[in-house]
């Protein structure tokens, strides 16, 4: 019924217009309807209507909202005032603000809970609205949003010192962790050995406690029957006393001849003598008793006489033993130096045996300078007048003069210019002579040794990879600036790299200049060298790793590698249990490499080789042996037969290195020649990912 009140429309009498009221409408509200002004009742008539005006919302009062009352005009000129229905609603501009609110929260995709910087920005954004739009409460807002920034951004710096110490701190904290596990590694073999000293402790202490309880029994033992056999022996003893005394008392009686009546009458009186029988048989026991205390007393004491002697003795044995505990401590000492000197020297023994295999197996025996005479003109005088204070270096310049008709000329003084054209490198362009250096093979090596690193930061850092020949004129440029110093250079390491190709480092870099090995070879080859240096260090003491450290080692930084290979690699360093760090990756002062880089040199060449003819198999096998030229997509297939663990894009990118093609040319590619590619394929660091089939 209430309901039915709320909605029922009243009809009011039109509207009358007091005409003895001109300024009637100034006072009271009115409306205009077709042009036609109609002035409202006053504001008494609706006061029977409505009490107080409409608060929102209106479940958060203490009472429901008031019906609202709605004035409608009718077209004959009535006034229905309608009630509105009881329930809570929202202004409009506050739904205005909530709708945008949840459009853009949805729009970026805001989480619903936790800190969210994109819904931050959102609220900040209608904060801002709502700053402009109340323009009496505009200052305080503002200040109030200001304070909000100042504290965030505030904040937000202390997050950006925060961070650094975060991760410094994680470092820090690994480190230690890290640390702990060592420390506690090494306390728990600690542990485990006292243990097992503990364990073998106990058992010698259970096994003297047995001793002990042993001795205890048999001593026992003895004891008891010591307490017999004495028991027995007294009882014997006693009895051969009362015996010597009744002979001796008999013989007495019958040798001494009467004095007197008296003492006649004493000795044949017999209460008497029992008497003192009786009272000698008391005192006997008595000293018996008391001698056999005595005995149990102090038969274990030694006089006073044997044990000044025997402590004189002991005196005497311990300083005794004290100088020989001395000389003794003196000889251990002695002894563990010439122990330790021993070691050494047989190591210098080991290592200059070992030294003198390399030197047999590497070094040049000594030439019979007297084999040249037949060859020098002007004979044996002459040979020796050229030949005199001459080093073997010296003397091999001298024969090169006297065969060539200058005297001691070893090789030319000046290079012969090659010319400008472009087809020749850079650092060769120069018309005239060149100075000829004279480079030793220890000076080669470090110039490129240098020139490698300096082009592997050029390229990383351009994130190019440059041609070497390239490179090197870049690099003599930036070094020396002038064009002739630029040449005598290029020219002096173009030619002295022909003179030393055995060297396999000179040989590579020589070979990349010439085309005859990819840019990627030095870089392949010097990482998996360095990282197996890394590996080595890890497992050696005091810089020496054992031999069989240096095959888990091999094996477990090759696993591809073949044990024979593995066995080769070993077999440089001799018979030797162990070696040295340096004696595995140090080049000797000449500037030869050690045995044991130039194997690794040897088994990548054999390994590329390998895998190369695997291909060409392969090639065979998709294709068949009467094709000479092959696509793209038929080597790749015999990459994927050949090695199937080997990436596609790695095979692609391996291909257009190959071709000097982008990645994105290689499909335009024709049919490659088969000589040609393998050709292409063996200048460059491929090797298997994966084992063979």
């Amino acid at each position: 019924m209430a309901t039915e009140e709320n909605s029922l429309v009243e009809k009011l009498p039109p509207v009358v217009v007091d005409k003895s009221g001109p300024f009637r409408a100034l006072t009271h509200p009115s409306y205009i309807v077709k042009n036609k002004q109609h002035v409202l009742p006053p504001h008494s008539v609706f006061q029977k209507n409505y009490k107080t005006i409409d608060t929102w919302p209106a479940s958060h009062s203490a009472h429901h909202a008031p019906t609202l009352v709605h004035s409608n005009l009718t077209p004959n000129s009535n006034v229905f005032l309608a009630s509105a229905p009881q329930h809570p609603r929202k202004p409009f501009y506050l739904e205005e603000i909530e709708n945008y609110l949840q459009h853009e929260l949805r729009l970026l995709r805001c989480p619903s809970r936790g800190p969210s910087h994109s819904r931050l920005q959102v609220y900040r954004e209608v904060f801002e609205y709502l700053i402009n739009d109340f323009k009496t409460y505009q200052h305080i807002l503002a200040d109030i949003k200001q304070e909000y920034e100042l504290v965030i951004r505030d904040q937000n710096e202390k997050l950006k010192v925060i961070d650094p110490l975060k991760e410094e701190l994680r470092s820090l904290m690994d480190a230690n962790d890290k640390r702990l596990q060592d420390v506690k590694k090494q306390e728990n073999a600690e542990i485990a050995q006292m243990k097992q000293e503990k364990i073998s402790l106990m058992e010698e202490l259970t096994q003297a406690r047995e001793d002990k309880y042993s001795l205890k029994q048999q001593i026992e033992r003895l004891q008891g029957e010591v307490e017999v056999q004495y028991k027995l022996y007294r009882n014997e003893a006693d009895a051969r006393k009362m015996l010597l005394a009744d002979i001796t008392e008999l013989r007495y009686r019958v040798e001494t001849p009467a004095v007197s009546l008296e003492q006649t009458h004493e000795r044949d009186d017999s209460v008497l003598l029992k008497f003192k029988l009786k009272k000698t048989k008391d005192d006997l026991t008595a000293l018996q008793e008391k001698y056999n205390s005595t005995l149990a007393d102090y038969g274990d004491v030694v006089p006073r006489r044997d044990f000044e002697k025997l402590d004189l003795q002991n005196t005497e044995n311990t300083e005794q033993l004290d100088r020989y505990r001395s000389d003794y401590n003196r000889l251990m000492k002695e002894h563990e130096v010439l122990l330790e000197q021993f070691n050494k020297i047989n190591t210098e023994r080991d290592e200059m045996e070992h030294e003198l295999t390399l030197m047999k197996r590497s070094a040049t025996p000594r030439p019979e300078w007297d084999q040249v005479i037949p060859y020098v003109k002007g004979g044996e005088a002459e040979w020796k007048r050229l030949s005199q204070n001459k080093t073997s270096n010296q003397l091999v310049g001298v024969l090169v003069g006297c065969l060539l008709g200058s005297e001691g000329a070893s090789i030319e003084e000046y290079f012969e210019g090659e010319g400008l054209d472009p087809p020749i490198p850079k650092y060769l362009r120069w018309t005239g002579k060149v100075k000829n250096k004279n480079l030793s093979k220890t000076d080669l090596c470090s110039v490129i040794t240098d020139i490698w690193a300096e082009k592997l930061k050029s390229d990383e850092e351009r994130k190019v990879e440059s041609e070497l020949t390239d490179y090197l004129y870049e690099y003599l440029q930036k070094k020396y600036q002038e064009d002739l110093m630029i040449a005598e250079w290029g020219y002096n390491i173009h030619h002295t790299c022909g003179r030393f190709k055995k060297n396999h480092l000179i040989k590579l870099f020589y070979d990349t200049l010439t085309g005859d090995a990819d840019d990627s070879v030095y870089p392949y080859v010097s990482f998996h060298i360095a990282r197996l240096k890394t590996n080595v260090t890890k497992f050696a003491t005091d810089q020496d790793i054992s031999r069989k450290s240096l095959q888990n080692v091999l094996k477990s930084s090759f696993p591809l590698k073949k044990p024979e290979l593995i066995e080769s690699l070993l077999m440089t360093i001799g018979k030797l249990e162990k070696t040295t760090i340096g004696e595995l990756f140090d080049s000797n002062p000449q500037g030869d490499l050690p045995e044991f880089i130039n194997e690794f040199y040897e088994q990548f060449y054999y390994e590329r080789d390998e895998y190369v003819e695997d291909i060409e198999q392969a090639l065979v096998k998709v294709c068949g042996s009467e094709k000479n030229e092959y696509e793209i997509q038929e080597l790749c297939k015999a990459f994927e037969l050949t090695d199937p663990q080997k990436d596609g894009k790695e095979v692609n990118k391996l291909l257009a290195k190959v071709f000097s093609l982008k990645l994105e040319e290689l499909s335009k590619v024709g049919p490659v020649n088969k000589d040609l590619l393998l050709q292409r394929l063996r200048t460059t660091s491929l090797m298997r990912s994966g084992p063979k089939r």
